[in-house]
């Protein structure tokens, strides 16, 4: 009988954990988070350091990927699990080369995989 409502309760949560936006819906309608705070988590395909930013590619388990640029040093490398956030702008310039619809991250820490990697 207890089974029940603790099941209940675990299928909520995980279905309120992937309300927020992911790479995929970003990229699918990034007019729709232009100059709106986002935060999504996703692992580091690329890593570009550049004198004043770094530049980050950031990939969810699908493969899908947005460009990331944090003025900031981030305590991360190639492969791990992070967490950004930020804001989506239209276009950035980054050494003289101008960007679309690049997150300027406020925020990059490290974080742990999902938990329920390739479900959903």
């Amino acid at each position: 009988m207890r089974l029940c409502p603790i099941l209940l309760v675990s299928l909520l949560a995980i279905a309120l954990s992937g309300c927020g936006p992911s790479i995929s819906s970003i990229n699918a309608r990034p007019e729709k988070y232009y100059q709106h705070k986002v935060t999504f988590r996703g692992r580091i395909a690329r890593m570009q350091f550049l004198p004043h930013d770094t530049l980050l590619e950031v990939a969810d388990d699908q493969g899908r990927r947005i460009l990331v640029r944090s003025a900031d040093p981030v305590d991360a490398t190639t492969g791990d699990w992070v967490r950004v956030e930020g804001i989506l702008v239209p276009e950035a310039r980054v050494a003289d080369v101008v960007l679309y619809d690049v997150v300027t991250a406020d925020r990059v820490s490290v974080t742990r995989a999902p938990r329920l990697l390739g479900l959903m």
